[in-house]
C-alpha cells in the first residue's frame, strides 16, 4: 500500500478501479481478513456495489448482490479478490454468485490461501459462470500486502515510523519527551493511524512519553474509529496509571513474554489492558508472532532507539518512514538507532531504498521499502 500515491490509478478499467477504491474503505477495520471490494455491472450500469467493512460482517460479493437485487441476473461482477468457497464467519461468496445469475466474474487477484485458492474460479468456472483474472494483479497484492505478509510469513506486516531532526536526532534529551515535527508530521502520523488496525511502541517509550497513540482529526477530536494500541515488550510491564489505560477510547494491548511479573500483570489488566504472551527464548519474532495470532496483520510501530534497533538488526521492518522537521538537536540529543553500521566493505551499506517522498506543511516525510536481498 502506498502511503501517498493513489495505487488506483495504475487500474485502466474503470469498474476494477471503483471496486479498488470501495475496497479501501474497510481499510483497518477487516484483520486478520483482505480488503475487497466489488461492484457489479449490468448492460453497462452499475446495479450493486460494496465492500468488506469488518472482520466477522458480510463479505463484499453479498453486499454488492443485495444491493443489485434481481439486476444481479446477467450481470459482469468486478471484484478485487477471488470469491472464496469456504463456510468462516460468513457462508462462502462463489455459491452467493452463481445462485444470484452472476454471467461473468473479473477478479483482480488470485486468493493465495490454501483453503481458496483457484477454488472459488474453479466453482464459478463449473456452474457455467466466465470467469476472467485482471491483467496486472499488483495493484490489488499491494492492497493487500499485509494480509499476504501475514499469510506467507505467520508475522504481520511492520510499518515503522520516526520523527527526526535535521541532524537525524529523534528527541533533545534523554528521557524526556520532546515533540520534534510540526503540524506536517502530525499529518502524516494521524493518516496512517486512521489506517492502521493497530499502532505500536516499545515499553520505554510507554513509559517516558505516556503516549495516547490514538487517531485525532484535523480539529483535535478523537476519530470514531481507534486503532488497537500495543505495548511490546520483553519482561517489562507498564505502570497501570499509564493515560491510554485511563482514556476510554478503546482496548490496549501488553505483548510480553512469559517472564514477566504476573503482579505486575495483574495490576495493568486491573486497569483495563489485555495481556498477550510469548515464549521468551522466542524473543521479537514470537512476540510478533504471536501478534498475528491475536488476529492483526497491520502494525504501525512509533518506535524508539531501543526498539528500532532491535527490529532493524532482525530484518522485521517492512516499511521505514522518516518524517524530518527543519532544526537541530544538538550533540547532547540522543541517537535514533544504537546498533552497530550497515557496512559493504568500509562504505556504507544501504538496506532500504527511497520509494516515496511528501513535503507536509514545512516537514519532509520519506517512505522507505528494503532492498532485495542480492
Amino acid at each position: 500500500m502506498s502511503l501517498f500515491t493513489d495505487d488506483s490509478a495504475l487500474i485502466p478499467d474503470p469498474y476494477m478501479r471503483r471496486a479498488y477504491l470501495l475496497a479501501e474503505n474497510g481499510r483497518g477495520r477487516t484483520s486478520p481478513n483482505p480488503l475487497v471490494g466489488c461492484v457489479i455491472v449490468r448492460d453497462g450500469a452499475v446495479v450493486g456495489e460494496g465492500f468488506h467493512a469488518q472482520a466477522g460482517g458480510d463479505h463484499a460479493e453479498v453486499v454488492a448482490l443485495k444491493a443489485a437485487g434481481g439486476a444481479a441476473s446477467g450481470a459482469t461482477a468486478y471484484v478485487t479478490l477471488e470469491p472464496c468457497t469456504h463456510f468462516g464467519k460468513t457462508p462462502p461468496c462463489a455459491p452467493a454468485l452463481i445462485r444470484a445469475g452472476v454471467r461473468e466474474v473479473v477478479v483482480g487477484m488470485r486468493d493465495p490461501n490454501t483453503e481458496v485458492s483457484g477454488k472459488g474460479a474453479e466453482v464459478l468456472a463449473a456452474a457455467g459462470v466466465a470467469v476472467r483474472f485482471f491483467d496486472d494483479p499488483s495493484p490489488f497484492e499491494r492492497q493487500n500486502e499485509a494480509w499476504l505478509h501475514r499469510l506467507h510469513t505467520g508475522r504481520p506486516f511492520l510499518t515503522v515510523k520516526c520523527a527526526l531532526s535535521l541532524d537525524g536526532k529523534p528527541s533533545v534529551r534523554i528521557g524526556r519527551r520532546t515533540r520534534i515535527t510540526g503540524e506536517g508530521g502530525s499529518s502524516v502520523t494521524m493518516r496512517r493511524r486512521a489506517r492502521a488496525p493497530a499502532v505500536a511502541v516499545g515499553a520505554a517509550t510507554a513509559e517516558v512519553d505516556d503516549p495516547a497513540l490514538t487517531y485525532r482529526g484535523p480539529d483535535g477530536t478523537s476519530g470514531a474509529r481507534q486503532p488497537l494500541r500495543m505495548i511490546l515488550a520483553r519482561t517489562s510491564v507498564p505502570r497501570p496509571t499509564l493515560a491510554m489505560l485511563r482514556d476510554g477510547l478503546g482496548p490496549v494491548t501488553l505483548v510480553v513474554s512469559d517472564r514477566a511479573d504476573d503482579s505486575a500483570l495483574d495490576a495493568f489488566r486491573n486497569a483495563g489492558g489485555t495481556v498477550v504472551s510469548y515464549t521468551y527464548a522466542d524473543g521479537l519474532e514470537g512476540a510478533l508472532r504471536a501478534v498475528a495470532s491475536a488476529g492483526v496483520d497491520d502494525v504501525l510501530v512509533e518506535a524508539g532507539p531501543g526498539l528500532l534497533t532491535a527490529l532493524h538488526t532482525a530484518g522485521l521492518v517492512d516499511r521505514f518512514v522518516t518524517v524530518t522537521a527543519g532544526g537541530f538537536a544538538g550533540n547532547a540529543a540522543p541517537p535514533v538507532y544504537l546498533g552497530p553500521p550497515d557496512l559493504r566493505g568500509n562504505d556504507l551499506a544501504h538496506p532500504y531504498r527511497a520509494e516515496e517522498c511528501l513535503t507536509v506543511q514545512g516537514d519532509v516525510a520519506v517512505v522507505w521499502v528494503p532492498r532485495p536481498l542480492d
